[in-house]
C-alpha cells in the first residue's frame, strides 16, 4: 500500500465513522430538540396521570397503577431489546436501515404479543376477581404490542439523525391519550372506570400505531426481515438489563398495591411520577447520548468513557438543582393531586434524590452498552432488581410507601456503585488505543 493509499484509507475510515451529523450540531443542540418532543411525551402523560387520579375512584386507581407498573415490568421483553439493536446496527451499516427496522418490527410483534399473554395471566393470578382480564389484557396490548411498535419506529428515525422527529413520534400516541381521557371524563356523569379506559386506549393506540409504522417504512417498501431471530440473543441481554432496571423502578408499585394497600401505591406512584417528570431534561440527554456511545465505544470502554467524562458536567448540571427544587416545591402535591394526596409531599421529599443517583449510574450503563459490555451491565441490574424485591417484601408490609421509598433510594445508590466498578475494571483491562478524541466525542 502506497502512502497516498494509506492516507486515502484512513480518511475513508473517518468517513465512515463519522456521524451524520456534524461536530457543529452539537450535543446540548441536539438535546434541546430532543427535549422539545420529549418534554410534549412527558406533559401529556403527566396530565394524563393528575386526570385519572381525580377521575377514578382512590382504591380503583391504586389497582391501575398496580396493573401498569407490572406492565412496565415486562415491557423490556415485548421489543425484545430492539431499539438498543437498531442503535448497534446502525452503527456498523448505517445503510441499511430498512432492514434494521424491519427485524425489529418482527421482534417486536411477536414478543409484545406473548408478553401481553404472559401480563394477563400474571394479573389474574395477583389479583383475582379485584380487575377484570379484560382490562389487564387490553392495557398490556396498548403499551406491550402498539406503543412497542412505535418505540422502534422511533428509535430508526433517530438512529438516521432526525432527532426531533424522533422524539415527536411517540409523543403523538400520549397527546391523543389525553385528549381521549378528556372525552371520556366529559361524556360521562359518573367516575372514570378502569375497563372504559382500557378498551379506550387499545383501540386509541392501535389506530396510531398503524400510521406511525405507515410513516417509519415510507420510501423502504417491504424490506426483508430475514434474520431477526438470529438477533433475540443479543436483543434478550438489552431486555433483560432494561426489565431489571423497570423492576427496580416499578415493581414496588405493583407489591404496594397487594401488601400495602392502593391507597399507598397511589401516594407512592404519584411523588414517582413527579420525580420521572422532572428528569425529562435528563432522560432527552441520555437519549441523545445513546447511540453515540455505541459509536464511541467501537474503540473500547476507554474511548467510551472519553465521552462519558465529556457528558457528566452537563448531567449533573441538570440533576443536582432539579432535584433540589423537586423537595422546595413538594408541598404543593395536595393542590396539584388533590387533598388525599397530601402524604405525597413527603414522598416525594425523599425521592428527590432519585435525579442524581439516576443520572450518575445511567452513565455508567450507558458506558456499558456502548463498549460492548451489555452483558455486565446486566447482571448489575439484575442483582439490583433481586435486592429490590427482597427490600420490598421486608419494608412494604411494615412502612407502607415510606419503606418503598427507602428501598429505591438504596437500590439505586447501590446500582451506581456497582456499574462504575464494572466500568473502573473494564478500562483497567482495556489496551491504551492512543488518547485523541474522536468526532462524535467533541460533540
Amino acid at each position: 500500500m502506497t502512502i497516498a493509499d494509506a492516507a486515502t484509507d484512513r480518511t475513508g475510515r473517518a468517513k465512515a465513522r463519522r456521524p451524520a451529523t456534524g461536530p457543529r450540531d452539537g450535543f446540548l443542540g441536539k438535546s434541546a430538540k430532543f427535549l422539545t418532543g420529549t418534554l410534549l411525551r412527558t406533559l401529556a402523560q403527566g396530565a394524563l396521570f393528575v386526570l385519572l387520579a381525580r377521575e377514578m375512584p382512590i382504591g380503583e386507581y391504586g389497582l391501575f397503577v398496580g396493573v401498569t407498573a407490572l406492565i412496565a415490568v415486562v415491557s423490556p421483553f415485548a421489543s425484545a431489546g430492539v431499539p438498543s439493536l437498531i442503535f448497534q446496527s446502525h452503527a456498523d451499516a448505517p445503510a441499511d436501515w430498512a432492514r434494521h427496522l424491519a427485524r425489529g418490527l418482527v421482534l417486536t410483534l411477536t414478543f409484545g404479543a406473548g408478553a401481553s399473554v404472559l401480563v394477563t395471566a400474571a394479573g389474574a393470578a395477583v389479583w383475582g376477581t379485584q380487575i377484570d382480564p379484560v382490562d389487564v389484557a387490553a392495557l398490556a396490548v396498548a403499551d406491550l404490542v402498539a406503543w412497542r411498535l412505535i418505540e422502534a419506529v422511533a428509535a430508526s428515525v433517530q438512529a438516521r439523525g432526525k432527532v426531533f422527529i424522533a422524539s415527536a413520534i411517540p409523543a403523538v400516541l400520549h397527546v391523543c391519550r389525553l385528549a381521549a381521557v378528556v372525552l371520556l371524563a366529559a361524556a360521562q356523569p359518573g367516575p372514570v372506570t378502569v375497563h372504559g379506559w382500557a378498551v379506550t386506549s387499545a383501540l386509541l393506540s392501535a389506530v396510531i400505531c398503524l400510521l406511525v409504522l405507515a410513516y417509519g417504512l415510507r420510501g423502504a417498501g417491504l424490506p426483508p426481515a430475514t434474520g431477526a431471530f438470529g438477533q433475540v440473543r443479543s436483543g434478550l441481554l438489552f431486555a433483560v438489563g432494561l426489565s431489571a432496571q423497570t423492576v427496580y423502578n416499578d415493581l414496588d408499585k405493583v407489591m404496594l398495591s397487594k401488601l400495602g394497600s392502593p391507597e399507598g401505591a397511589a401516594i407512592y406512584a404519584a411523588a414517582y411520577r413527579v420525580v420521572d417528570f422532572a428528569y425529562t431534561p435528563g432522560r432527552a440527554m441520555a437519549a441523545v447520548a445513546y447511540p453515540r456511545f455505541f459509536e464511541a465505544g467501537r474503540d473500547g470502554p476507554r474511548a467510551a468513557l472519553r465521552l462519558t467524562r465529556r457528558l457528566t458536567p452537563r448531567y449533573l448540571a441538570f440533576s443536582v438543582p432539579a432535584s433540589l427544587l423537586l423537595v422546595a416545591c413538594s408541598g404543593l402535591m395536595p393542590t396539584v393531586f388533590g387533598d388525599r394526596y397530601a402524604a405525597a409531599t413527603t414522598a416525594l421529599q425523599g425521592l428527590a434524590a432519585l435525579l442524581v443517583l439516576k443520572a450518575i449510574h445511567y452513565l455508567a450503563a450507558d458506558t456499558l452498552s456502548g463498549s460492548r459490555l451489555q452483558g455486565r451491565r446486566t447482571v448489575c441490574q439484575i442483582a439490583i432488581g433481586v435486592i429490590n424485591a427482597g427490600l420490598n417484601v421486608w419494608l412494604i408490609p411494615a412502612y407502607g410507601w415510606q419503606g418503598a421509598v427507602a428501598s429505591s433510594l438504596i437500590c439505586d445508590a447501590l446500582l451506581g456503585v456497582l456499574l462504575w466498578g464494572c466500568v473502573v475494571v473494564a478500562v483497567r483491562r482495556d489496551p491504551a488505543r492512543g488518547h485523541g478524541t474522536s468526532t462524535m466525542e467533541r460533540a
